[in-house]
């Protein structure tokens, strides 16, 4: 009986030793929906902030409300006319250090009585994590009874770095089974091109000490080609969204010289390809403010 009892011990202590419990484990996907609804906010819209639409603007200096905080970009510029004021050349900078986002752009244009036709290039980072390319034709007409009437084609890349994205519902335990740490997956690197539209109209009230311009500014993506080098990189026509920007511009007659201009510009998107995988565009709001010397 005692070695009954000896040879059964032994095969216990094998079993045992051998069946070690793993490192790592993975939750089903009804625990791991469970667990993100309090962890994650599934069902709640994660809020992004596009940079290349809203943190730099074309005023001096501006002051944004995007979500729950506040941006401010400096606008650098510097125009140089020819001869006979048919051609222009414009050099921009733009300086946003509470968003850590810089960007440089250059445009040539061709100027007439009652149309202006831009062909522009921005370049755009915060030195880490993310930059954007982009490339506008903006045309302008002029008319005296009507307003301003204007349209605009752009192409803009954006690159993205690799970062931690959500949990997956795997994590770690130590020798004894009891839980150690979560295990985040790497997100790639990435980039999109978009191909997108634009209309705008202005109509100016002209008075003797100020111009009051209302604006309304209409933006649309149509065509997205996004690659990370997985089975993830696709290239379609999106469905229908709308960037809505409006407000009011007033150009401030201080003297003869110099004109202060004022803006304010409120933001409306309506975008359910992106709401339907959980993001939603935060709406900024912009205060802006510019001046206008002649020499």
């Amino acid at each position: 009986m005692k070695k009954v009892i000896l040879i059964l011990s032994l095969i216990l202590t094998t079993f045992v030793t051998n069946a070690q419990t793993p490192d790592t484990l993975q939750l089903s996907p009804k625990e791991l929906f469970g667990e993100s609804d309090d962890w994650n906010d599934v069902g709640i819209l994660q809020s992004y902030v596009n940079f290349s639409k809203d943190v730099l603007s074309s005023s001096n200096l501006s002051v944004g409300i995007i979500g729950k905080q506040v941006s401010t970009t400096l606008n650098l510029g510097y125009n140089k006319s020819s001869m006979n004021g048919q051609w222009g050349h414009t050099f921009a900078a733009s300086i946003n250090p509470i968003w850590n986002y810089y960007g440089v752009g250059y445009g040539l244009s061709k100027n007439t009585e009652k149309r202006t036709t831009t062909l522009q290039s921005f370049y755009s980072t915060d030195f880490n994590f993310q930059k954007d390319i982009t490339l506008s034709f903006i045309d302008v007409f002029r008319t005296k009874k009507f307003g301003t009437f204007g349209y605009s084609v752009i192409a803009s890349k954006s690159f993205w770095g690799s970062y931690e994205g959500e949990w997956e519902g795997k994590y770690t335990i130590d020798e004894n089974g009891d839980f150690k740490d979560l295990i985040y997956p790497t997100i790639p690197a990435s980039n999109e091109l978009s191909y997108r539209g634009m209309v705008m109209y202005t109509y100016t009230l002209k008075t003797k000490r100020v111009n009051i311009s209302p604006q309304i500014f209409a933006m649309s993506d149509v065509y997205k080609v996004f690659k990370d080098g997985t089975t993830s990189d696709l290239a379609y026509f999106d469905d229908f969204n709308l960037d809505l920007y409006y407000g009011t511009s007033i150009d401030w007659k201080v003297t003869k010289r110099f004109i202060l201009n004022t803006n304010i510009r409120y933001n409306t998107t309506w975008d359910k390809l992106s709401e339907s995988v959980g993001y939603k565009k935060s709406n900024p709001i912009l205060f802006m403010i510019g001046t206008n010397f002649q020499f």
